[in-house]
């Protein structure tokens, strides 16, 4: 076995994580090999003297001392400028677009002709919805008058459900009332 994979089973025994058959195989290769064995103690200890080291608190005010203390190179705050003008153009450009777009639709929007021919469109679209509609209907009634089974079955499945479940419902009722 290398090396890693004793070190990674020492770490798994340090965490508590380690199978039966794992802390054998470790304990194995601590006694094939003394120098392990002695990192392994060291390892002990040092993890022994964290677990007794007190917490220390972090000081107030700790984290924005550290943010100011960080070089601001030229090159950093120009790479944030960019950034802040690519965010700023990213929603700028579309509302451009937008206004631009209104400004040159403006002479044709107040055409009744083209207000006409969209609610024909329109209505239009709605009636071709209105026949797939229906004709999906029509299909869905004739195939359940040819297939009741299909229709009756799960209507039969929800009312035996509902039926069990005031059952069930009663019986925990009754049995808490008393």
């Amino acid at each position: 076995m290398e090396h890693e994979e004793v070190y990674a089973l020492m770490m798994d025994a340090l965490d508590g994580e380690l199978s039966a058959t794992g802390l054998v195989e470790l304990e194995s290769h601590l006694r094939a090999r003394p120098e392990l064995a002695r990192e392994w103690e060291a390892l002990q200890a040092v993890e022994q003297l964290l677990r007794e080291t007190p917490p220390v608190p972090v000081p107030a005010g700790f984290a924005q001392r550290t943010v100011r203390a960080l070089p601001m190179t030229p090159r950093h705050l120009w790479l944030g400028a960019a950034v802040y003008v690519l965010f700023l153009a990213a929603g700028v450009i579309p509302l451009l677009g937008v206004a631009w777009l209104a400004i040159q639709l403006s002479p044709a929007l107040g055409e009744p002709a083209l207000w006409s021919g969209f609610w024909q469109g329109a209505l239009a679209q709605l009636n071709a919805l209105g026949v797939i509609l229906s004709a999906a209907a029509g299909g869905m009634a004739q195939w359940c008058l040819q297939h009741p089974a299909a229709v009756g079955l799960p209507m039969l499945m929800v009312a035996i459900v509902l039926l069990w479940g005031g059952v069930v419902n009663r019986l925990v009722l009754h049995r808490d009332s008393t």
